[in-house]
């Protein structure tokens, strides 16, 4: 399997925290798109961000936008390929669109 290791940047995002820093993370997108329970799971797949401690990382740039549909409906979601995709969702998906 691929090594999707990246280091992002944080933003505060509350107030109680510092906001003259800014902290670098580094997330194994492997990890967090396993079908195993992750912390960052839903808010990467649907905002393209991680938030910990105050602080929001965007993992936008290394993520693609993509469209599926599962049980009629359509949702729209970040993940870095097709295949992670499918192995973070539970159930069937009957489709898979990668948008720009």
């Amino acid at each position: 399997m691929k090594n999707l290791i990246v280091k992002a940047e944080g933003r505060a995002f509350v107030a109680h925290v510092d906001n003259s820093i800014t902290p670098t993370k580094e997330f194994d997108l492997n990890v967090i798109f396993d079908k195993g329970c992750n912390f960052y799971l839903d808010n990467v797949r649907r905002e393209g961000r991680a938030k910990l401690l105050g602080y929001s990382y965007n993992l936008k740039p290394f993520l693609k936008k993509y469209l599926y549909k599962q049980y009629g409906n359509w949702e729209e979601c970040f993940a870095p390929n097709k295949t992670m995709l499918r192995r973070s969702i539970y159930g069937k998906v009957d489709k898979i669109i990668e948008m720009n």
